[in-house]
């Protein structure tokens, strides 16, 4: 496991989670993107899938689920 993912999904995750308290949810969405990219290319980096593939799908699934979480709160808000 590549110790920079592993920091960069940790540093990532205390900035969405000052973001979301905050108030600024849109950007803690993208924030949880890139966070949910770097966790996965910390877990699934020796698998022998294309490293961009593994970060885009990781990206694309946290955003998505992150939507559907906080969706009542981003229109209402």
């Amino acid at each position: 496991m590549n110790t920079l993912y592993l920091a960069l999904t940790i540093v990532g995750l205390f900035i969405t989670i000052f973001l979301n308290k905050s108030g600024q949810r849109e950007i803690g969405l993208i924030v949880a993107g890139f966070t949910g990219g770097f966790a996965f290319l910390a877990a699934f980096e020796d698998t022998g899938y294309p490293l961009p593939l593994i970060f885009v799908g990781g990206f694309i699934a946290t955003v998505f689920f992150e939507y559907i979480r906080f969706k009542p709160r981003l229109r209402g808000d």
